[in-house]
């Protein structure tokens, strides 16, 4: 069972996380890029390159628990981008889902692998 200090210390973090994503996507669909959703993906791809930079890099315990589980989960938007896809299925919208589903897996994937290599630059692979 965690400690109250670890437990406050994700709910302060997801917080923290929820609303860097808020400002962040909001801030990039507002530009209005071609690809829909360009924000969602966004903090998507950089939470999966943090998630596996921090796994690579910190050592299991309290610290990592904050910065993954609290900061990275209020700030990963997957639910967003399930409902999103769901929405694009129930419009007939097919290019944009299948668009939207690639590159969310693969680029997800890619980012994980990413921050998994940087964060083995600054510490032991703690994998496993």
């Amino acid at each position: 069972m965690p400690e109250l200090r670890e437990v406050v210390g994700v709910f302060v973090a997801g917080g923290a996380g929820a609303a860097a994503r808020l400002l962040l996507s909001t801030a990039l669909d507002e530009r209005g890029f071609r690809l829909p959703h360009v924000g969602t993906l966004t903090v998507n791809l950089l939470g999966c390159f943090a998630i596996g930079l921090v796994a690579a890099a910190m050592p299991r315990g309290p610290w990592r628990t904050v910065l993954a589980t609290g900061l990275l989960g209020g700030f990963t938007t997957y639910s967003s981008f399930a409902l999103l896809t769901y929405e694009s299925a129930t419009t007939g919208r097919w290019a944009v889902l299948a668009l939207q589903c690639a590159a969310h897996l693969v680029g997800g994937v890619v980012a994980v692998a990413l921050g998994w290599w940087c964060g083995g630059l600054f510490g032991p692979t703690n994998a496993r």
